[in-house]
């Protein structure tokens, strides 16, 4: 089974707070050129995500950008009132004024459904599989995963990161890398993405010799709350 998305969180002290956030956030990297840009497939929060991306594009660090996702579940669709049977790459292509920018190469694949085959599925484009540097968009909470990921994948590609924070129907509030343990949601929402790496991590989806030491003193710190 796979992990809930708002599994609850323990009781979080302020070092374990300071260590999950450092795991699932990560800094944001400074800009410069790249081989091409990624998007990872994000329905939630699909404007922020179409923003971020053209605030970068117009920077012209790249002239390829690859947009991922397949179709939304039904119900997510049904909920976030948006057009059933539509892929998240083509809603986002929608959100997007892409006309704007010069000998801009665009590719798209429709079939992932989760973030590994966000990846994987791309990779099936032989012009994404050559990168030698990339920066991805993804979610300020899941960029640690997004990043691992990649990595997995890329192991001697330089990767960039630039995230845009997210808020859900759930929450009155962003999640942000300074709030998230401030409100339930956000705690249970990091919470889970702290699962996944270590999950995932340990099954071998993502790089995990990175980040395996901070994993094991972050349940250090847990079990000594």
């Amino acid at each position: 089974m796979e992990i809930e998305r708002n599994p609850i969180a323990p009781r979080l002290n302020k070092k374990a707070k300071e260590l999950i956030t450092k795991l699932c956030f990560r800094l944001n990297d400074p800009l410069k050129k790249v081989d091409g840009i990624f998007a990872y497939s994000s329905i939630i929060g699909i404007d922020q995500l179409a923003k971020s991306l053209e605030k970068n594009l117009s920077k012209k660090i790249s002239n390829k950008i690859f947009i991922t996702g397949g179709i939304t579940p039904k119900m997510l669709a049904k909920d976030l009132k948006i057009k059933a049977g539509m892929t998240e790459a083509d809603t986002l292509l929608n959100a997007l004024k892409l006309d704007r920018y010069k000998n801009l190469r665009i590719f798209i694949e429709r079939k992932s459904t989760n973030t590994l085959e966000n990846v994987t599925e791309t990779l099936k484009n032989p012009e994404f599989k050559k990168c030698k540097s990339l920066l991805f968009i993804f979610k300020s909470h899941a960029a640690g995963r997004g990043y691992l990921t990649l990595k997995k994948f890329f192991k001697s590609a330089e990767i960039l990161q630039q995230t845009f924070d997210t808020k859900y129907e759930r929450s009155n509030h962003r999640i942000t890398r300074d709030n998230w343990h401030s409100f339930a949601f956000g705690r249970n929402r990091v919470w889970g993405e702290y699962l996944r790496i270590k999950t995932y991590g340990r099954r071998g989806d993502i790089e995990y010799n990175e980040v395996k030491d901070l994993v094991a003193e972050i349940e250090k710190e847990i079990k000594n709350i």
